[in-house]
């Protein structure tokens, strides 16, 4: 299964934490074609000083430029999302919101895998906020779609395509 969105695409993979962002974009998603922003690629690189600043202003860079944006965000703190998506409207661009949906126990297991895990107090906290987007999905902030897909459907996942001509995506509902 592909994921298809115009070549002008803003999309933001969100997700709590060891949802499995990393990985879905890792494996789907052609640096070639596509600019990625991903923290994790930030913090690898030990980048860790300012990683929140660093981050977004590496996604206004991304959304200024020209290709196709890929963007790693947990997407609970609302203004965030929000920015997102105002400053690809700015631009003139479409921006898709993919929602990776990971039951608690998945999303734990996935930070144990990791080797990095989020303190359980935090980890509650945004389970809840993510319950609560989940619940309404933000639709009517700017987005032009809204994608669901489970851990077992962001496994099947075999890309992100961006072709130069694309007259709505493939994919605006839940999978």
């Amino acid at each position: 299964m592909d994921l298809t969105f115009s070549s002008d695409a803003v999309v933001v993979v969100a997700g709590v934490p060891g949802a499995g962002k990393t990985t879905l974009i890792r494996r789907a998603v052609d640096r070639d074609v596509a600019r990625v922003v991903d923290t994790d690629d930030r913090r690898e690189a030990g980048a860790r000083r300012f990683l929140n600043v660093r981050h977004y202003g590496a996604i206004v860079a991304a959304v200024a430029g020209r290709r196709p944006v890929v963007i790693h965000s947990r997407g609970t703190h609302p203004a965030a999302r929000r920015a997102i998506a105002a400053l690809a409207a700015l631009r003139g661009r479409p921006a898709h919101l993919v929602m990776l949906d990971a039951e608690p126990a998945e999303a734990v297991a996935g930070q144990r895998a990791r080797g990095r895990t989020v303190d359980p107090s935090e980890m509650d906290r945004q389970l809840a906020r993510w319950r609560r987007l989940m619940a309404r999905r933000p639709r009517r902030e700017g987005w032009a779609s809204v994608i669901v897909v489970d851990r077992e459907q962001a496994a099947r996942t075999d890309g992100f395509a961006f072709p130069s001509t694309v007259e709505a995506p493939l994919a605006a509902a839940t999978i």
